[in-house]
């Protein structure tokens, strides 16, 4: 027999409130407080414009403070910088590149045809070497995944053949850099210039080609140098972009250990020319990443080439139209994948 089911007492029954409905009061209040929170950055870059330094460190420190919560809590960077993976910050606009958003074009690969033509005519060889970029050496950085190459953009390979039909030689380091970056780092985490290591690695290649395809122009003797050990560190130019007040505080630094090589200075009179841009000068300019202290070091890829070739080089920046190429010999043309294919 089924033992009598005894009844519910009405007072003993489960009960499931309601969920919380928001009161007009309590939304209107967080609006408020959202509005605060969005006006108060607002109101000190807007006095910024108007009002004496006091107010523009004010604002400088409003910025650097909201950089900091967005980076080291939501994990975001900024219109320009894109924050990856384990810190590592990439150049917007190199994002872009590798999945195909249209970007400006620019005439540097136009120049450089011109310049293979114009050398030709002169019979000068003209030398270009192809840095890759760090979003193509670090996707992983980006994107999490297992990649078996760098990610190129398809069109490298056409300019670059361009180029060579045009009369240049194309050293392209992307391929190289990869393998080389099972052994040490090639490009910084949060600075987008390569890293001493890389660089040596770039020029101990080119030195090589002009060895073997330009014998007189390097020296068979050893140069006599000074060479000084140097430690700097540096934020990075990329964290700078984020964070200008106080980069190092954002990330930290990241430390690099330079030579600093005395005894062949550049000359006009060099029968090879060397072109480049921040890449070139990187660990020799003041004003850009690991530059600086009392005395800007020599240890940039200038020094580096010039020291392995056993000759001075003639050091210029980027290539210009007009000019001239008199009495040369090689012309080397250091120049950033990104560049040179947009």
């Amino acid at each position: 027999m089924k033992p009598t089911p005894q009844p519910i007492d009405p007072k003993k029954r489960t009960f499931v409130p309601p969920p919380p409905e928001l009161s007009a009061k309590a939304a209107l209040n967080i609006v408020r407080v959202f509005a605060c929170l969005l006006a108060v950055p607002l109101v000190f870059e807007i006095a910024a414009c108007f009002t004496a330094s006091k107010t523009n460190l004010a604002a400088a420190t409003m910025r650097s403070g909201m950089q900091w919560l967005l980076t080291n809590v939501l994990g975001e960077g900024n219109k320009d910088v894109h924050l990856g993976r384990e810190g590592w910050l990439f150049d917007q606009h190199e994002i872009d590149r590798l999945v195909h958003v249209k970007r400006a074009e620019n005439d540097l690969h136009a120049r450089m045809l011109k310049l293979a033509a114009d050398l030709k005519k002169q019979e000068v060889k003209l030398l270009v070497v192809a840095i890759p970029g760090r979003a193509a050496q670090y996707p992983e950085q980006i994107r999490a995944g297992d990649y078996s190459g760098p990610v190129r953009v398809k069109e490298e390979a056409a300019r670059l053949a361009e180029l060579t039909a045009a009369g240049a030689d194309v050293m392209d380091m992307t391929d190289a850099f990869w393998d080389f970056r099972d052994r040490q780092a090639v490009f910084y985490a949060q600075d987008s210039h390569w890293t001493p290591e890389a660089m040596k690695a770039a020029a101990l290649a080119v030195n090589k080609q002009v060895r073997e395809k330009f014998p007189r122009l390097a020296s068979t003797e050893t140069p006599i140098i000074n060479a000084t050990i140097l430690e700097h560190e540096d934020a990075g130019d990329l964290a700078r972009r984020l964070d200008p007040q106080h980069a190092d505080r954002l990330l930290g630094t990241e430390p690099a250990d330079l030579i600093s090589i005395q005894g062949i200075e550049p000359s006009a009179k060099s029968a090879v020319v060397l072109h480049g841009g921040g890449l070139m000068r990187v660990f020799d300019d003041a004003n850009l990443s690991f530059g600086g202290g009392d005395k800007p070091p020599r240890a940039g890829f200038a020094t580096q080439l010039s020291t392995l070739l056993g000759k001075p080089l003639d050091v210029r920046g980027m290539p210009r139209a007009g000019e001239s190429y008199e009495e040369k010999k090689l012309v080397i043309c250091l120049l950033p994948m990104t560049e040179l294919v947009p």
